[in-house]
């Protein structure tokens, strides 16, 4: 066993035995790209424009995972996936949350 097979096999260990998720070779710190859904209720589009088509829709404190981030027009917009329904798509950065925004968020059971 070479010393590259030996270390993948000892980082895979620890990874199982801790729980952890990968890490990158880029970067030894996790991104947080969790994200929750503040309007009422949002549209999920198929690009990142006002006009596109509606993929799905995301309610009031649904969780969901930011994928991309886009700026048209200089308006921001986050690609996601709506943890729910496995929805993927844009959503104006003013409807979602993320942590470390600094914005306080109720979800449901939490206020």
């Amino acid at each position: 066993m070479n010393t590259l097979t030996r270390a993948t096999a000892a980082l895979s260990l620890t990874l199982a035995m801790t729980g952890a998720a990968a890490v990158t070779a880029t970067s030894a710190q996790a991104i947080d790209n969790r994200c929750y859904i503040t309007a009422s209720a949002a549209n999920v589009r198929s690009t990142p424009s006002v006009n596109s088509t509606a993929v799905g829709v995301a309610y009031r404190g649904w969780s969901c995972k930011a994928l991309d981030y886009s700026y048209p027009g200089g308006v921001q917009w986050n690609k996601i996936r709506v943890t729910k329904t496995g929805v993927v798509g844009w959503v104006r950065h003013d409807l979602v949350h993320s942590p470390g925004q600094g914005t306080p968020i109720c979800l449901p059971g939490t206020c």
